[in-house]
């Protein structure tokens, strides 16, 4: 073999193997929203190569979508929050119906069947039989079930999987890693609280403040990951329920969290909460709503920021390393795609009576 037919073999070999890598590359880049894909439900789904258009049904699901891939929906499924400190451009996106239970059947199929969506979300659905109902009514439209989405316990799997299936896999991981540096802080605290110190808290939702969820509803998975104690003993794990005045007084919570401006407005001059120790120790927090609500409605990644929050709220003095002023700038510019100036976060700050901090 004389000197030049060896460089034409080296210079072959040294094609063949860019050209393998690049092969490889784009495999990797692109085998991860391409073709069958096996849901979380256990459903095998085809799903095209390209994802541009994309819906969802379920409430937690839908700010998820938001969080990892919010150029890619044609509308919301419901208006979960205030749309407050989000950029215009998905603010004027259209609601266009879906469920945040099992049912999720109030969309309005014609009109997102006709925008065309590549793929459809859908959270929670409890059972293949529902889900299947569910893609039946959207056709030939893929649906991707999604599970974990309001476990605040174990949101990761969800974020990971919808990163996946989006092809989004760096900003999920960015956004599981802030979920796991929080987590990991408060649950390092917690673990050090006994039991017998560990303070009573009240979640209460309605104008009257006599609504509120069992301990273990997604809704008050917060109250437990922060130590705290919710004084609510039913065994009902689903849907809100209603409680007497009288078992209030019962409870005497040291602490509560409240989603409703009115009963956070009233409660201190209102005479039936007086002897509550919460109240008379000025100990009632209303939980930042905007653009979705720290503490639940709906329960799901937009509460990730609430572990923090809620830590500082029943144990300052165990969470002073924990900076909610950059935490919640760095949490809103990683989620929601919008960068708050400090009088914004100020402001959402003191009004939810958390202390400077």
């Amino acid at each position: 073999m004389n000197k030049i037919q060896k460089i034409i073999i080296i210079a072959a070999i040294a094609i063949i193997a860019i050209i393998s890598i690049i092969v490889y590359a784009n495999y990797q880049s692109s085998s991860f929203n391409s073709g069958q894909i096996t849901d979380m439900a256990g459903r095998s789904v085809n799903v095209p190569t390209d994802i541009n258009k994309t819906y969802s049904t379920a409430g937690s699901v839908t700010i998820l979508l938001y969080m990892l891939a919010p150029d890619t929906m044609i509308g919301w499924n419901s208006l979960n929050g205030t749309q407050n400190y989000m950029p215009a451009k998905y603010k004027e996106l259209p609601v266009l119906g879906g469920g945040q239970g099992q049912g999720q059947g109030n969309a309005n199929y014609e009109t997102v069947i006709s925008k065309n969506p590549d793929v459809i979300f859908a959270g929670h659905s409890g059972d293949n039989d529902t889900i299947n109902k569910l893609q039946q009514k959207f056709g030939s439209i893929p649906v991707v079930d999604v599970e974990g989405d309001n476990n605040l316990s174990n949101i990761a799997s969800a974020i990971k999987f919808m990163g996946y299936v989006l092809g989004k896999q760096n900003q999920s991981t960015e956004l599981i890693n802030f979920y796991n540096d929080v987590l990991n802080q408060v649950n390092g605290t917690v673990s050090t609280i006994p039991d017998s110190q560990k303070k009573k808290v009240y979640y209460a939702r309605s104008a009257d403040g006599l609504t509120t969820f069992a301990p273990d509803s997604p809704q008050t998975q917060l109250i437990n990951i922060c130590g705290g104690k919710n004084v609510v003993e039913s065994p009902v794990s689903s849907g809100g329920m209603a409680v007497s005045m009288e078992l209030v007084l019962q409870w005497n919570p040291d602490v509560i969290i409240t989603s409703s401006s009115e009963f956070y407005k009233n409660v201190y001059s209102d005479k039936s909460w007086q002897s509550v120790n919460a109240v008379k120790n000025k100990q009632v927090y209303l939980t930042p709503q905007d653009p979705f609500n720290w503490f639940e409605s709906p329960p799901g990644a937009n509460t990730i920021i609430g572990i923090p929050w809620t830590a500082k709220v029943l144990y300052p003095d165990k969470f002073t390393n924990l900076d909610m002023n950059n935490l919640t700038k760095e949490f809103y510019s990683k989620f929601y795609h919008y960068n708050l100036t400090d009088s914004q976060v100020s402001s959402i700050l003191s009004s939810s009576g958390l202390n400077k901090s």
